[in-house]
């Protein structure tokens, strides 16, 4: 779209939406509605919003931090949910209808003047306009994540872009002549605010990350390419996977590149808790830990890639649904029943996962992707800088290893990530030429 000048596209119904069984539907959404504040994530969500992940992941040691050269960040706590909720948050809101109601909004005076119009910041901006750059200051933060709301940055992208500069100008490779005078340091919070503007005006040094990290890399050059972290394009989501190896798979083979929403997370299934009893209908049964990466973990990703794919397609918030909250699997097919009068079930819901994966796929062999793309940063193969444990390292073998079995779990070839003729017949998809 932006490749188009195209900033949004605006539809307006104007029909009546009719239902198979409009009082089947009511009853659900009564059942959901009261189930959803039971819920233990769901009231995490709305009592801390996603900013509750900080300090689990910090003591975790995978928060990402100084551009994932480390998995525990000194300031965390002052950019953590119990650090906003008693400085600057000023109230909690959510998406229409919805009982979770996980949006932050905040509000901040002087310096870093933050409109509370604008919500507030999630996980995902804590971390990468924060720990990602060494920023513990939450109104700095704050502030950038209002800024690329009204620019129309995504505050990952930008933070990665900021923290690969950062590592680049500490390395030597940058100098302040090269970023138009700002000084692009690790923990200087000013100097992310400046760059957030010289981004989407495209002006001097922000012209140069404004396309993105890997072509920043490029142009830059100097060796800088093993510090500019993407999957695919995509800058990294702010999630490392040398503690939840889970997504090793979902960063290398998602099609639109590095993406932390491709499949529920492997921390939600590491004990018998209500999260994995919520799967269960899926075939997600056991408890694995989350630094597994073996054959039961690509079993268990398969089944919970196809959950939230499936949730794509159908509209279902994964804050609102199984694993995470209430609305469970059996309820969705039944609500999807009411809905459209279709004889459908779970299955058919878990089929239609795999068939958009599968669709996806195909798209990208087409325009030329292959499986030399599904790849990881060389950085996520090396120990973070504080000393990682032998369980939280990726080595380069069990990545291939990890892949070649995701491949054939998926009816895919072992060693081309191509999808057999034989799995797109059997999924409808046979008339789709790569």
């Amino acid at each position: 779209m932006g490749s188009k000048n195209l900033r949004a596209v605006a539809v307006r119904g104007t029909g009546k939406l009719e239902f198979a069984e409009p009082d089947r539907i009511r009853a659900i959404g009564k059942e959901v509605a009261e189930l959803i504040p039971e819920s233990p994530m769901a009231r995490n969500f709305k009592q801390y919003g996603t900013p509750v992940f900080v300090m689990p992941l910090n003591d975790s040691g995978i928060l990402p931090t100084r551009n994932f050269l480390s998995g525990q960040f000194e300031g965390a706590q002052k950019i953590s949910a119990e650090a906003m909720n008693s400085t600057i948050l000023q109230g909690n809101k959510g998406c229409y209808s919805c009982a979770v109601h996980c949006k932050r909004v905040v509000k901040v005076e002087g310096k870093y003047a933050t409109d509370p119009q604008f919500g507030g910041p999630e996980y995902e901006t804590l971390a990468s306009l924060g720990s990602l750059c060494g920023i513990d200051n939450l109104e700095a933060i704050a502030h950038g994540n209002e800024l690329c709301n009204r620019y129309g940055l995504d505050t990952i992208s930008t933070g990665v872009c900021i923290a690969f500069a950062m590592e680049c100008t500490e390395r030597g490779i940058l100098t302040q002549k090269d970023t138009d005078g700002v000084d692009l340091r690790f923990g200087n919070a000013d100097g992310m605010i400046q760059m957030i503007h010289k981004i989407a005006r495209r002006e001097g040094f922000g012209e140069i990350l404004a396309d993105g990290v890997r072509e920043a890399a490029r142009r830059i050059g100097k060796e800088s390419e093993q510090y500019g972290l993407h999957i695919k394009g995509q800058e990294l989501p702010m999630h490392d996977p040398r503690g939840k190896k889970g997504l090793v798979l979902s960063y290398a083979t998602s099609p639109t590149g590095a993406d932390h929403i491709e499949a529920p997370h492997d921390t939600s299934f590491m004990a018998e808790t209500p999260m994995l009893y919520a799967a269960n209908p899926a075939g997600v049964l056991e408890p694995l830990p989350a630094t597994e990466l073996g054959a039961r973990k690509i079993r268990l990703f398969v089944h919970a890639q196809q959950i939230w794919n499936s949730f794509n397609s159908l509209g279902i918030c994964n804050f609102a649904a199984a694993p995470y909250s209430a609305f469970t699997l059996p309820l969705i097919a039944e609500a999807l029943k009411a809905a459209t009068g279709w004889n459908t079930s779970l299955y058919e819901i878990m089929e239609l996962g795999e068939r958009t994966i599968t669709m996806a796929r195909m798209f990208n062999l087409r325009e030329g992707f292959s499986a030399r793309d599904d790849e990881l940063p060389e950085r996520l193969f090396l120990p973070l800088e504080e000393g990682t444990p032998r369980e939280k390292r990726i080595s380069k073998e069990d990545f291939a290893e990890a892949l070649r079995l995701y491949y054939g779990a998926m009816g895919w070839d072992p060693e081309t990530g191509v999808p057999t003729q034989g799995r797109l017949a059997f999924l409808g998809l046979e008339w789709i030429q790569a």
